[in-house]
């Protein structure tokens, strides 16, 4: 049976595109290298309406926030996990930011994402700083297990193959794609980093971005808020907290580096008087892109070849509003993409 679609990738893009693929009815398969790795796999998963360093609103929040708590509650109820979890943002303020805060504060249209300023001492354990500002609409998923679920779920329902994935091995017969006896209609890649080494994307711009973090445990340190200064402390339970992140454009590689082992632990002293212990510390390669944006769209000169990428840092938030819209471009005749994120502001 002739295939509608065949994806590239399980990462947070593959695998909500797959999934509203899946239901809306479409015929697909997910080709994902076992070998090849994911940023997704070892990203902290939070979500964060705002922009600290302007104090701004993310880009996109207002619409994408409510279908990415739709999307996620929904695969919770498909696969009968829990993958979501809310929680409140809690930013030190240095006496500067108090006035941008204040005055954010009383602006309709935060009144979402700031819910209060305070003064006091936030618990045992965190440095005194002037102030704290409280965000709501934040926290994170766990997208670790959300990836695995969900490839137990495509396995079991023969979605999924696992196999590398080689560009030769595609052919173009009779305005169909082939992929190894695989015909479909189109061909989408959701590659994340690798995706530079695409031959039909070369004119992309590309610009992915190293991060590292780190796994501490630190028995007493509140585990009910996000903590955010110069870095995050995310509580994953059991006193055990994700610590990140790095940001190196330059050294596009997954190995550790004691420098930026060095750097977080630097921050996070710098904010909290308990003893820890590290426990992991990890490295990837963030799918990022020049104008920081993503891309989405069918080539316009390979009308058989699509692709979705480049969610960057904010993927966990953007993944599902735009799977959503990839999968109307896909299915919908006609239907016109956000000229920030089309494709063809590139190519």
């Amino acid at each position: 049976m002739e295939k509608q679609f065949l994806i590239v990738g399980q990462g947070i893009a593959g695998s909500l595109l797959a999934y509203n693929m899946y239901k809306a009815g479409l015929n697909f398969t997910i080709i994902s290298s076992p070998h090849k790795s994911k940023a997704s796999d070892i990203a902290a998963g939070m979500f964060n309406p705002l922009v600290f360093k302007r104090l701004t609103k993310s880009w996109m929040v207002d619409e994408a926030l409510p279908v990415m708590v739709e999307t996620y509650e929904d695969i919770e109820s498909e696969l009968g996990h829990k993958f979501l979890y809310p929680m409140d943002i809690i930013k030190p303020l240095a006496s500067h930011e108090q006035k941008m805060w204040k005055e954010r504060i009383e602006q309709a249209q935060f009144s979402d994402y700031i819910v209060g300023l305070g003064k006091d001492s936030l618990c045992k354990g965190i440095k005194d700083f002037d102030s704290y500002g409280r965000v709501t609409k934040s926290g994170y998923v766990n997208l670790e297990r959300l990836l695995r679920k969900l490839r137990g779920f495509f396995l079991d329902k023969g979605f999924l193959i696992e196999s590398d994935f080689e560009y030769k091995d595609l052919g173009f017969i009779d305005g169909a794609i082939t992929w190894h006896g695989i015909s479909a209609q189109t061909i989408v890649f959701c590659e994340g980093h690798h995706a530079s080494e695409n031959p039909y994307f070369k004119g992309i711009g590309f610009n992915p971005t190293k991060g590292e973090l780190l796994e501490i445990e630190c028995k007493g340190l509140a585990e009910d808020f996000i903590l955010n200064k110069n870095l995050f402390v995310l509580p994953m339970g059991n006193h055990r907290f994700k610590v990140g992140a790095t940001y190196d454009w330059k050294n596009l590689n997954e190995e550790l580096t004691l420098d930026a082992r060095k750097d977080l632990l630097s921050r996070l002293e710098d904010l909290i008087e308990l003893p820890y212990t590290v426990l992991k510390h990890w490295a990837g390669i963030r799918p990022t892109v020049i104008d920081r944006r993503p891309i989405l769209g069918t080539h316009p000169l390979h009308k058989h070849v699509a692709i979705l990428n480049g969610l960057g840092t904010k993927g966990v938030m953007l993944a599902p509003y735009f799977a959503r819209e990839m999968v109307r471009v896909l299915s919908v005749n006609g239907y016109t993409l956000n000229r920030e994120v089309d494709i063809r502001r590139f190519l």
